[in-house]
This record gives structure tokens, sequence and C-alpha cells, in this order.
């Protein structure tokens, strides 16, 4: 197991030692540092972040920058996968939403902070650069976080509804946890100082995780770990990918009525899920206002005189619709909601041809985009700043990037032409050397 997990630990691809590879490398960790660490901690007085201003721009120039100079090595067939060529349809639908959005200039400013996010974590995968260290490092982020998050929850008193940490809300706190808990059950399988910072992290994690109170992240982080595991073993012994197992979950569920809520009954004692089940209610009439081409992208939260102040009583005063794929539809309708459907099931698809070359990774990719899955039935974490999307992005790039076709020729495989030479040069007559050196 250990030869196995160090030969997933380096791309396949060669040539990593070229110009600004290193920092490349790098880039997508230090996005997902700012974001979980960096910009939670800053003061946001909802008028726009003056440091999302300087930040994306500029690492989002470096990036492209560095892969422009390098752009002999880029390899098209990333950007040809169709994960990619599924998100990118995404953006450019909801750049097109801007047109008829509710709030124009919100959506557009929004819509820039996720493209140069996509372009900083997805863009240095398209080169050969080295993923040896990306996951250790993207760990230490979440390490880091956790224990910002501790020493928070030491000295300030939680809210009646549990601790926040240094987060505006508690689900925020409890997703991070779920992420760390993903994230270190990868680690665990590693020697000596990832697997200490690991335990750490675990332990970190679960404290967390119940002083947020946030039940519903640490069940399906439970539940997404064993099931991925499971899900790969079955298609490795059948035909199948992960993405059939997750639609056929999704097609059963549809002749079950309100399967959601007699989930949260069964698990959670509550089919209301807390109240959000009215929040789906409103939020379904205002997705049928405009239903194939919605109310533009992020232009419905948040922006001046929101149609959410007509809602009654406390879905008012909620944040997000608490549930990622009907604010998918909220935003780009039906349309946008098809087009990322895509993404993710494409995303679950090539991970097959992952676990053929590295099984371990394999499983730990899943995970992640299955607790992803999962989460977004109660709560919205498509597409927005926040730790779950940040991981989830690097997850798809690095799987897209480890199911490319190795450059690298299998030393198993010995070539026609290379067979032939050999062949015929074994029935040529040896001859003797000297012991003075070769006879000239």
């Amino acid at each position: 197991m250990p030869k196995l997990i160090d030969h997933a630990q380096t791309s396949s691809l060669p040539g990593a030692g070229f110009s600004g590879a290193r920092l490349l490398a790098i880039m997508p960790v230090f996005a997902i540092f700012y974001v979980i660490v960096v910009l939670p901690l800053l003061p946001d007085d909802g008028k726009g972040r003056l440091e999302n201003v300087l930040f994306w721009p500029v690492m989002a120039t470096l990036v492209s920058i560095l892969v422009f100079w390098n752009r002999t090595r880029i390899d098209y067939m990333f950007f040809r996968s169709l994960p990619m060529k599924s998100l990118i349809a995404y953006l450019v639908f909801a750049a097109a939403s801007v047109t008829w959005a509710y709030s124009p200039d919100f959506a557009f400013s929004r819509l820039v902070v996720q493209v140069l996010v996509v372009i900083i974590v997805a863009l240095p995968y398209s080169l050969p650069i080295s993923t040896k260290s990306t996951i250790p490092a993207v760990h230490l982020c979440f390490t880091v976080a956790l224990v910002i998050s501790g020493i928070y929850v030491l000295t300030t008193p939680p809210s009646p509804i549990g601790h926040s940490g240094y987060f505006t809300h508690k689900q925020e706190l409890g997703l991070l946890c779920a992420c760390g808990i993903l994230i270190s059950s990868h680690e665990l399988l590693h020697r000596g100082w990832r697997r200490l910072v690991a335990l750490i992290t675990l332990g970190l994690a679960f404290w967390l995780v119940f002083e947020s109170e946030s039940k519903s992240a640490l069940v399906f982080a439970l539940v997404a770990i064993p099931s991925s595991a499971l899900i790969l073993q079955v298609s490795k012994r059948t035909s199948l990918t992960p993405a059939f197992f997750v639609a056929a979950i999704v097609v059963a569920s549809m002749f079950i009525s309100n399967p959601i809520e007699r989930a949260g009954w069964w698990i959670f004692g509550d089919a209301t899920l807390t109240g959000r089940t009215g929040i789906w209610g409103f939020i379904g009439e205002q997705i049928s206002r405009y239903p194939w081409f919605g109310w533009g992208f992020h232009s419905y939260y948040f922006v001046p005189n929101s149609p959410q102040n007509q809602a009654p009583g406390y879905i008012r005063q909620m944040p997000s619709s608490h549930s990622g794929f009907l604010e998918l539809k909220l935003e780009t309708g039906r349309i946008g909601y098809w087009i990322f459907l895509v993404f993710i099931y494409s995303s679950l698809h090539l991970l097959e041809r992952v676990r053929r070359k590295f099984p371990v990774r394999a499983w730990w990719y899943l995970s992640i985009e299955l607790f992803a899955v999962l989460i977004n039935l109660t709560d919205s974490n498509w597409i927005v700043e926040n730790s779950l999307w940040m991981l989830y992005l690097f997850v798809v790039v690095e799987a897209v990037h480890f199911s490319l076709p190795s450059k690298i020729p299998d030393p198993g495989r010995v070539p026609l032409q290379a067979l032939k030479k050999r062949q015929f040069v074994s029935l040529l007559p040896s001859v003797p050397r000297s012991p003075l050196g070769p006879v000239h």
C-alpha cells in the first residue's frame, strides 16, 4: 500500500522541470488558503472586498503569464475533457445571464471572481506540473484553519444555534470540519509527519463539528468515505463508473415521495430539516417565475431590493436557498442547471480512469465529490467562496489531470521496431573484449 500511495503522489506526465513549474503547482494551494483562512478573518462591510480586487486578479494574471510562457507544453486534452468543457460552458452561460440578471452589476462582479478562481486552480493542471506536494499542502491549510477555529471556540461565546468559529455562520465551520475529516482520512494512509498532522486535524475537526452543531455535514462526511470505497470496489468488478451509481440513486429517489424529508426524519428526527422545506417551497415559486434562464448568476441574494425581501417570516432572513441544486435553477434556470449536472456527472465518470492507475487517490477524490453532492441537497455550496467549493474544484482538476493518457512509455512494452532490432542483434556473433580496451 505505501508504494502504491507514493507512486500516486507524482504526476504521470514528464517534464515537470519547466520554468515556473513549482510556482504553478502551489498556486491552487494559495487560493485555498486565502479562501478558508485569510478571507474569513478580514472584515466585510457588504460593499465588496478590496482584498478580492487585489488578490484574485494578481494571482490569475501571474498564472496566465506562466502558462503562456510555457504554452508549448500545454496538454489541450485537459481542456477537451468533458468536466472542463462543461464547467467552461456553465461559466459562459452564467456570463450571458448577466445581461438579464436582476442586478447585473453584482452578477458581473461575482462572476469575475469565480472565473479568476477557476483560472488559478485549474489552469496550472494543463501543464505537466508535479503534484507530489499538493495534497499535503492543502491538508496543512485545513489544519491551520481548524487550529484558528479552535482558538475562537475557546475564547468567544457560541451563538444559540452553535459555534461559528471565525466564520459568519455555524454551517461554514461545520463544512470546514467535514472537509478536514475527508482530507485527513487520505493523509492517515501515509507515514511520518503526514499521519501525525492527520491525527491532529481529525481530533480538531471532530471536536469543532460538534461545537458547531452541524449534524448534516458530519453525517454526510461519514457516509461519503465508506460509500466511495464500496462504489469503487463494485466499479472494479463491473464495467460501471461511479457516475452510474449516483445516477441510479437519483432515479430511484424519483419513485419515493419526499425522499429528502423522509431521510431527514429518519436521520435527524426532523422532516422539515430545521425549516428548510419552507424555504424550498418559496424558492420553488421564485424559480417558476423564470424557469429556463433564472434570475441571473448570483443575482438574487444580497443584492439591492432583493426579491428575497418578499419572502414570509423567517425565510426572508435566509442567506441562501439551503440547496445547491435549487440555487442553480434559481440563478441560471434549467439550462444552467443541466449544464452543471453534466459537469458533476462527467467528473464522477472519469474517476474510473483514475482508479485504474491510482485507486487510493480515486477513493479520496470520490469521497470529496460524493460529499459535495450530498451536502448540496441541504445547503448551497456550488460556485461560492467557501472551503468545499475550493476543495471540490481542486479535486476535479486533479482528477482530470491524472486521467489523461500518460506521456511516459510503458517500460513493460517494447516497440515493434526496437524488438526487431534486439532480435537482429542477438543473432550476431559476440565479439570478445580485449583486456587492453577496445580495438580500433
